[in-house]
């Protein structure tokens, strides 16, 4: 009796340090694109970077992220299904350098991106459609048959006049994120 209570312990501690192991190892493998943080942990400097920016915006959220999160566009909550899951780190949050905020911005939901500086690196917002302009530029290109995601957004960057407009497009082998400018021009054409 002895013994198979001892062989029960034994069994159980093994299948308790396989179950740490295991949930340890899927916490290592976490990803961090971008984190909440309170309004008043976001240093003054981006806080007036942003109300300089726009004033009439009503801001909803603050985020600790970083660049090459917003490049490479690590974002699965705002784009939904147009990247597969990551398995990478794109920053760690002992110091933030960046931070996004998510806000309205004439009725529309949109995302800039400041260091923490205050000094303003993009923004981008969601649109139902797209200019005519831009819809037959994308119409005459080589994706012309291709499927079009139902999210598109207008981008603002610092420094370009004129406006950006950004989509994905895929056909059943390949998809990629596009941006054109107002007269429908690919500007960029982003291989996953």
């Amino acid at each position: 009796m002895r013994k198979t209570y001892h062989s029960i312990k034994a069994i159980i501690l093994l299948l308790f340090l396989i179950t740490t192991t295991s949930v340890t190892l899927k916490a290592q493998a976490a990803k961090t694109y971008r984190v909440l943080v309170e309004d008043q942990f976001v240093p003054r400097e981006v806080r007036v970077g942003f109300k300089a920016k726009y004033p009439n915006a009503f801001l909803v959220l603050w985020y600790t992220s970083h660049v090459t999160y917003w490049y490479e566009d690590y974002a699965p909550s705002w784009y939904g299904n147009w990247y597969p899951e990551r398995q990478v780190i794109v920053h760690k949050l002992e110091k933030p350098a960046y931070y996004e905020a998510d806000f309205q911005l004439t009725g529309n939901p949109s995302r800039a991106l400041f260091n923490r500086f205050g000094q303003w690196f993009e923004t981008r917002s969601r649109i139902k459609e797209l200019p005519e302009t831009v819809v037959q530029g994308l119409k005459n290109s080589e994706f012309g048959d291709w499927m079009w995601s139902e999210h598109k957004e207008r981008v603002f960057i610092p420094g370009y006049e004129g406006e950006i407009y950004r989509l994905m497009v895929s056909n059943k082998r390949n998809s990629y994120i596009v941006r054109l400018n107002e007269k429908g021009e690919i500007l960029q054409i982003k291989y996953e």
